[in-house]
Order: C-alpha cells, then sequence, then structure tokens
C-alpha cells in the first residue's frame, strides 16, 4: 500500500492495523474497486440518466436493472478481466464470464445471454495466437458448459494490445420487477449465509489487476481465479430458486476482494463475521479466508429463521453454503476467528478510500494530410476483406453456443444480435458491443462520440431503438498525465453522444494500467471505452433478414448520408499504406439521430428488407458484406451519389459516420426517400459486387469474397 494511505488509515483509527486488515484495503482501495482516479470523471454520465422512467435501478449496483415492458425487467452488467487474460488466457477469461454471470444473478435475475468484446495485438505474433485461443477456448467452455448463450461481441487487433490483450464480457438477464433484489441493505438482524467453497485460488487479485504489468507478471499466476462451469450452472438454478421463496434481503457475488469486499458493500449498517463457518475446499488462514477470489461463491442476507430452508435448497444442489455471520447496527465489519475478533473496521473508511487528482496533458495525435499512393481498388478491397478487423471471426463465434435457450433470432456475424423474449413476444431485444480505439487514440473525444454512433447504427440495422448503455474503460496507466487526459476526453464523449442520442448510461466498469513496462520502456493499450448498447425492437418478425423480410433480386439500394474525406486512422489507410494520418469522422449527432429514427420506424413498418451498416473498411466493404450476408449480388453506380467529388478510393474506403445501406422494394422506394434524405445507388441483383465510379468498373464474383473473407481468420490462426 501507498504510505500516505497507511499514514491516513492510522490517524482516523488511532491504531496500527493488522495484517488482514491491511490486506482488505489493499483490495478495497485498489484502482480496480475504488476506482480513485475515475469516480469524479464518471459523474459526467449523470446528465445521461435524466428523465427515464424505465431505469429501475441505476449505477452503483452489482447490474442495473431497466424495465422493458410492464413487469418485465433487463438486468444488465459489463465487466473486464483483462490482466488475468494476459497470465492465464483459459481461466482467465473463462472466470471473467462467470464473474459477470454472478452479477446479474445477484439481482435476481435469469442470465439469457453474453457478448465478448474482445481486443488482442498482432495475430501474427505466435503469443497472441495463443492468447486468443485460450481466451476464445476459455469463453466458450464455460458459457457453454453453464447454459447461457454467447451472441456476439466484436474482436479488435492493434499492435497497442500485444502485452496487454482486452478481455470485457457483458451479461443480459431476465427478472420481474417483483423479484429484484438489490446488493445492498441497511436491515440489521439478517443471517448471512455464503454458498460456494473457499480456496487459496484468486487471492490478491483487485491489487493485481491495478497495476502495470511487467516481466514479472508470470510470477502472479495465483492471482488468476479458476473457474468450475459445473458449479456455476448449480448455482444458477440454486439461487433463482432462492429467490422464489422471496426470504433473501440482499444478495452479492464474491468478485473483487473475495468476502471483506462483498460483506463490506452489502452490509452497510454493519456486520459480523464468523470466518471459522466458512465453507473450505482446504484448510485457510483469516488473512486467506477474508481475501480469497475463489469463483462460484454468493453471499445472502436473508430473514431471521428462513436459514434452514435456504441451505436445504442449496443442498439439493450439492453446494456448501452455511450460515456465516449476521448484519448489525455498528457501521462496522468485525470478523472473528474461533471468536477471537481479527478485523474490526468502520465500513464507511473501508468503502470511501481518498480520491486522486491526476495531473492532464491534452495530446491529440490526429493529423491533417492525406495518402498520394493509390492502388487498385479490387485489390484494395480483397486485402481489408482479410483484414483481421474485418474478416469474418465465425472461427471465434463457432465455438460458442449461440442458440441454447432458443431465444436466439440474430446470431452473431452481424451488426447486432437479437433474442426474442418471450415472455412479451413478438417484443425482443437488440445487443452490440463496439468501439474503434484507433480513432480514441488520435482524437479522444471524437473517436468515443464516433464509438457511440456506430453501435447506435448496429442496433438501428435490426430495427432496435436503444434504451441503455454500459461502458467499460480500457486505459493504459492514469499517472501519465497524457493518458489520464485521454480517459477524460473518451468519458466526455461517451456522456455527449449518450445525452444526444438520449441513451442512458446505467453501468460498467473502469479497468487502468493496461500498460506493460519491458527494459524500462512503455507499452501502453489504445485508449478503449468499448460499450454494449441495448435497444427495444417492437416486433422481431419485422427484423430485416427475419422470415419473409428477406433481401431479394430487384431490391433498390439506398445509403443514408453522404460520404466525407474522412480518412485518418481508417482500417484503408492502415491496412494497405501503414498510415493513420488524415481527419478523424466527425458525428453530425443530431443529423445522425434524426436518421435512425427514420430508419426504425420504416423497419417497424415492414419496408426495409435489409441493412447494412457502414463503419470499418467503408461503404465498399460494407456492400462486400452485405453480398456475402444475404448471400446475393449488387450491381452499383456511385458517379451521382459522389457530389462531393472524392478521389475513389476516398469515397469507398472514408469511415464517414451516419451511413446505413438500405434494401428496400422497388415500389417503396419514393416513400423510403420521403422518410429519410436518402441516395439511391443501385439495385440487387446477379452474382457478383459490382460498382461503378467515374471510369472505372470494379467487379468481384460472390463466390471470391466469400473465400476471402470466411477463409482469412483461420489462415490467421494457422488452419488453413
Amino acid at each position: 500500500m501507498d504510505e500516505s494511505d497507511l499514514k491516513y488509515i492510522r490517524e482516523v483509527l488511532g491504531r496500527e492495523i493488522n495484517e488482514i486488515e491491511r490486506a482488505m484495503f489493499e483490495n478495497l482501495w485498489s484502482e480496480h474497486c475504488a476506482y480513485r482516479t475515475s469516480k469524479k470523471l464518471l459523474r459526467m454520465f449523470s446528465k445521461t440518466l435524466e428523465n427515464h422512467d424505465h431505469i429501475v435501478i441505476g449505477p452503483g449496483d452489482d447490474a442495473a436493472v431497466v424495465r422493458l415492458k410492464d413487469n418485465i425487467c433487463l438486468a444488465l452488467a459489463m465487466e473486464s478481466h483483462n490482466h488475468p487474460s494476459y497470465i492465464d488466457p483459459y481461466n482467465g477469461a473463462a472466470t471473467g464470464v462467470g464473474g459477470i454471470i454472478r452479477d446479474v444473478l445477484s439481482m435476481g435475475a435469469k442470465p439469457i445471454a453474453l457478448l465478448d468484446p474482445l481486443r488482442f495485438g498482432d495475430p501474427k505474433i505466435e503469443k497472441v495466437r495463443w492468447l486468443i485461443d485460450g481466451v476464445v477456448r476459455g469463453i466458450g467452455d464455460y458459457g457453454n458448459r453453464i447454459g447461457v448463450p454467447t451472441v456476439g461481441g466484436e474482436c479488435e487487433f492493434d499492435s497497442s494490445f500485444n502485452y496487454n490483450n482486452l478481455v470485457n464480457v457483458v451479461c443480459i438477464g431476465l427478472v420481474k420487477e417483483e423479484n429484484i433484489i438489490r446488493g445492498k441493505t441497511q436491515e440489521k438482524g439478517l443471517s448471512l449465509i455464503l454458498v460456494g467453497s473457499t480456496g487459496r485460488d484468486g487471492i490478491g487479485g483487485a491489487s493485481f489487476a491495478s497495476k502495470d504489468l511487467t516481466e514479472e507478471s508470470e510470477e502472479e499466476r495465483p492471482s488468476v481465479q479458476v473457474g468450475d462451469a459445473f458449479t456455476e450452472k448449480c448455482l444458477i438454478d440454486a439461487i433463482l430458486e432462492v429467490v422464489e421463496t422471496k426470504k433473501v434481503r440482499a444478495m452479492k457475488d464474491l468478485g473483487a476482494a473475495g468476502l471483506s469486499g462483498a460483506a463490506t458493500e452489502m452490509c452497510l449498517s454493519g456486520c459480523e463475521l464468523w470466518l471459522e463457518r466458512v465453507p473450505l475446499r482446504e484448510p485457510l488462514t483469516p488473512y486467506e479466508i477474508m481475501i480469497s477470489e475463489s469463483q462460484e461463491r454468493m453471499l445472502l442476507a436473508v430473514e431471521p429463521r428462513s436459514e434452514e430452508e435456504i441451505i436445504n435448497i442449496f443442498k439439493k444442489y450439492d453446494l456448501p453454503a452455511n450460515i456465516i455471520g449476521k448484519t448489525t447496527d455498528s457501521k462496522r465489519i468485525i470478523a472473528k476467528y474461533n471468536n477471537e475478533v481479527v478485523v474490526d473496521l468502520p465500513i464507511e473508511l473501508l468503502c470511501n478510500a481518498p480520491l486522486y487528482d491526476r495531473e492532464e496533458k491534452e495530446n491529440i495525435l490526429e493529423r491533417d494530410g492525406r495518402v498520394e499512393e493509390t492502388i487498385d481498388l479490387k485489390e484494395a478491397i480483397l486485402k481489408l476483406l482479410e483484414s483481421p478487423n474485418i474478416c469474418s471471426k465465425e472461427w471465434i463465434y463457432s465455438q460458442y453456443d449461440y442458440d441454447v435457450q432458443l431465444r436466439t433470432v440474430v446470431k452473431p456475424g452481424a451488426d447486432a444480435a437479437v433474442l426474442r423474449i418471450l415472455e412479451i413476444y413478438p417484443i425482443g431485444i437488440g445487443l452490440t458491443a463496439d468501439c474503434n480505439s484507433r480513432f480514441c487514440k488520435l482524437n479522444p473525444y471524437v473517436g468515443s462520440i464516433y464509438s457511440v454512433a456506430e453501435a447506435v447504427r448496429n442496433l438501428v440495422c435490426v430495427g432496435a431503438k436503444p434504451i441503455a448503455l454500459l461502458d467499460n474503460l480500457n486505459f493504459a496507466n492514469p499517472e501519465k498525465p497524457d493518458r489520464f487526459w485521454q480517459l477524460k476526453e473518451c468519458i466526455k464523449g461517451l456522456a455527449d453522444a449518450c445525452k444526444s442520442f438520449n441513451i442512458p448510461v446505467v453501468g460498467g466498469n473502469v479497468s487502468l494500467y493496461n500498460e506493460t513496462v519491458i527494459d524500462d520502456k512503455e507499452y501502453p493499450i489504445n485508449p478503449t471505452p468499448a460499450i454494449a448498447v441495448i435497444g427495444k425492437i417492437e416486433d422481431v418478425e419485422k427484423v430485416p433478414g427475419v422470415l419473409d423480410n428477406k433481401v431479394k433480386d430487384g431490391d433498390v439500394l439506398i445509403i443514408t448520408n453522404e460520404t466525407k474525406e474522412e480518412m485518418g486512422g481508417s482500417e484503408y489507410y492502415k491496412v494497405i499504406f501503414n498510415s493513420e494520418i488524415g481527419r478523424v469522422p466527425r458525428v453530425d449527432l443530431e443529423k445522425e439521430k434524426r436518421i435512425y429514427d427514420k430508419v426504425i420506424k420504416l423497419i417497424n413498418e415492414g419496408i426495409i428488407k435489409g441493412a447494412k451498416d457502414c463503419s470499418r473498411g467503408g461503404l465498399a466493404i460494407a456492400l462486400a458484406k452485405f453480398c456475402i450476408n444475404n448471400n446475393v449480388g449488387v450491381r452499383v453506380n456511385l458517379d451521382s451519389y459522389n457530389f462531393n467529388r472524392l478521389r475513389e478510393d476516398v469515397l469507398l474506403f472514408s469511415e464517414t459516420s451516419g451511413r446505413i445501406i438500405l434494401s428496400v422494394r422497388e415500389k417503396d422506394v419514393d416513400k423510403v426517400l420521403k422518410e429519410i434524405d436518402g441516395y439511391v445507388i443501385g439495385k440487387v441483383g446477379g452474382e457478383e459486387l459490382n460498382m461503378k465510379i467515374n471510369d472505372k468498373n470494379i467487379s468481384i464474383k460472390l463466390d471470391k469474397l466469400k473465400d476471402v473473407y470466411y477463409r482469412a481468420f483461420p489462415k490467421i490462426m494457422g488452419e488453413v
């Protein structure tokens, strides 16, 4: 611990703290738990929460809860398991999934879906491929075995992640409003039941996640927890049965800081713990019992005289459980071991670490200019299609069971996943995850706004109106002024964009110190404010591509919004010329909101048969993916659309925001153009992508597009 923290604690308590208490402060006052750098900045999100009656529980609990319709609610949570997944990718990723599921479960909700936003370094590096394989297997094995579908996510590659891959996880749960359980209680006299067994794995995990990785970090493998998916499945079923008893007053996952964290954060009025009663896998000291981060454990505060009923439910599922304490009105956490007091601390002090005021230094890396060199356009399209940031990620999501629970309507590989909510059918939800970390590196504020706009656009493509946003703020060492400035600017950008789009930021996570030091050289990650956005779909049967809403030959293609020369950070410049020069795309928030509202309206009317977001790779790649996803050819003439008189490669590969390619029947074209300020660019038909621009004609067979797109990632992983 920092010496100034120890001095402050001594002054407040008037005594020295013992070894166990010191470990509790070290974990609970860590950046991972206490948000000492970011808490003041996160207040910028408060303006997004105004005037939203559907928010049942906002930021501050294990998960947020929003009302979907009547008493049917969604519990939402997003977390990171970055450091553990670099040291031990399989277990780090698996336990990240387990932890986020328990966060949602602790609200009394049944987990129904997972998303996995991932970031890795250059996949040409063998270590990076090993990390990819371990992380994907960890997510797949754990999620598949517990019966929760992984329905979407994203996977971004950049050399800045060579030494710090990012594993973010999102869980969505379903709960009736009357069954919601909070993660906090002020009541005294409740019995505390701990379910699950405690071992030595994960000791010190929270403090481990609050510092830079170094060459010696491999030695901290014991800080990585080990998961057991079968036990988690039993825990899910048992907890949902316990919730039905209506006798649980509060419930919390044992995550960061273990029992010390769960008890302190849940029992706001105070608690007394009896550590000798904690179910153990092996003999442990009181120190180890208090800060172990063993997985598949929950702490419940239950009504007096209900203990036997609840413990018997856990026994039915072969889960060890015991009464380990009670809530009090002492405002203190007191832990005893065989009647000897080993911890006696005020809860308010443990839960309120002093916050940092960091120095900041502006560092905009965006530079005006353009690459004057050009390349054959057909060759460029094929090279971009096999870029790891653009090519099919079927190699990843084919390892996930995305159909379990029978809710998945639109599966991984689309702009957004779609789930039917059987309890209120035909209402459904759209789910997407987004962030362009290269844009955020070049201009953090602008890049963050773009990420929100892209996520909204992805939801719009499936007819979903955004109702909530989660963020996972992944950044490097905030003690460096330029890194702290990046964090501040990204939060400001997210907050401003969400306010404009009227999307409440209901929860999230902050992961700092994603930076590695090797031989005194610093390797920071790109600033990565990853977001997950959840949208409401009024009728899943109207979603483009579902049932009879299919793209057909003769459909007319319409694009929303213009294309500008905004090539800074584009995939085209990076892949083809290894350059990031140019203007990062700006977002006209008011204009885009109007466009997206109109597109959702047209989808709800059943007029839109296909929709494809234009983002990474630009218009050319969006058209190529449209062909691949719908198994059709298109004939496009871009001459009249190119009213900004852009160079051909700029028109095709600029990543201007606000663009969606829509496929509509010819009879509906006039109606669509009355609603939105769109441009007709071509028709569906044939078996190739055919584009005319000025005097150039580009033609690529559909089979060729598919071959390049689907074979690229297996080739990267050495399987082709």
